[in-house]
């Protein structure tokens, strides 16, 4: 949990990069290919003074060690500092109580790999700040420490603009196939909002749904990234809010009180559906024999 201020490389706009769902492993194939040309995208084009990723770094096993240092190593071809936000495919979900749940470990594992959070970044005039929904409603340690870490940041953001950045949708209820819950909970949300006080929340960012969408609540903008992986298949698609299904990444252009947000195609990624690319077949086989191994949930 650190607060960091991020310095101008170049005269405002400050520039931010949001990648999310990049889904890497420690497999070559299209996820990989995709990634090298979005990091390439962004060195030579976008140019940003901050990056940050709003969770599922790597594919799909929150227990593996090598996807993590695989996923570790790609990011660092990034040129500018990258701040990272755990999703359900890297620590577990929250309301799961099987193997798929949240745990110490894997929250643990998280952190080693790519820092703390939650995170207060200052940038320029804006607060960043970045929290780990997949702890809200865990009833981990980690949970009650989020809460007493954000309270605590009340009074440094108080009067200020902030934009909060987590991986499931913030405001946007939905529900996939499977019947899981793609948005945390009204009683998380109204807590946050709550315990941001006096600072003004321009809008709140995340990844997760695998696809491009802006809406507004009241002067608050939520935005959903899209992701750099892979599109949800079809029959999955139209269970979800529209959003633009396409691959690639959100730019963010701030100058001192003003943020200006627009979608990125990055051209050249394969634009597969979940299921149609080599690591799929791999990953597949790995979950499946997972659960055998996990021994208790903490």
């Amino acid at each position: 949990m650190a607060t960091t201020s991020t310095s101008p490389t170049r005269r405002p706009p400050l520039r931010l990069v949001q990648i999310s769902d990049t889904h890497l492993s420690r497999w070559d194939g299209t996820l990989r290919r995709n990634f090298h040309i979005l990091v390439d995208f962004i060195n030579s084009v976008l140019r940003p003074d901050l990056v940050v990723h709003t969770g599922d770094v790597i594919l799909s096993n929150p227990d593996s060690h090598d996807d993590y240092a695989a996923a570790k190593e790609l990011h660092r071809l990034i040129s500018a500092p990258v701040r990272f936000i755990p999703g359900n495919h890297d620590v577990g979900e929250a309301y799961d109580r099987t193997w798929w749940a949240t745990t110490a470990d894997r929250l643990a594992r998280f952190q080693d790999f790519f820092g703390a959070t939650p995170w207060l970044e200052w940038f320029g005039d804006i607060a960043l700040v970045g929290l780990n929904s997949q702890v809200l409603g865990s009833g981990l340690p980690a949970e009650e420490e989020q809460w007493h870490w954000l309270e605590g940041i009340a009074s440094s953001i108080e009067g200020h603009n902030i934009v909060l950045f987590q991986h499931m949708s913030f405001w946007t209820p939905y529900s996939g196939s499977d019947g899981r819950p793609g948005c945390i909970k009204d009683i998380d949300r109204e807590r946050i909002l709550r315990s941001a006080g006096a600072a003004r929340v321009l809008g709140v960012a995340n990844g997760h749904v695998h696809r491009y969408r802006k809406t507004w609540r009241g002067e608050s903008f939520e935005l959903w990234a899209p992701s750099i992986a892979f599109l949800v298949d079809r029959a999955e698609s139209v269970r979800i809010p529209a959003g633009l299904e396409q691959l690639g990444a959100v730019l963010y252009e701030a100058e001192r009180k003003h943020l200006k947000i627009t979608f990125q195609t990055t051209p050249g990624l394969d634009e597969v559906e979940v299921g149609e690319f080599e690591e799929s077949l791999l990953i597949r086989k790995e979950l499946q024999q997972a659960p055998s191994s996990f021994k208790a949930v903490v």
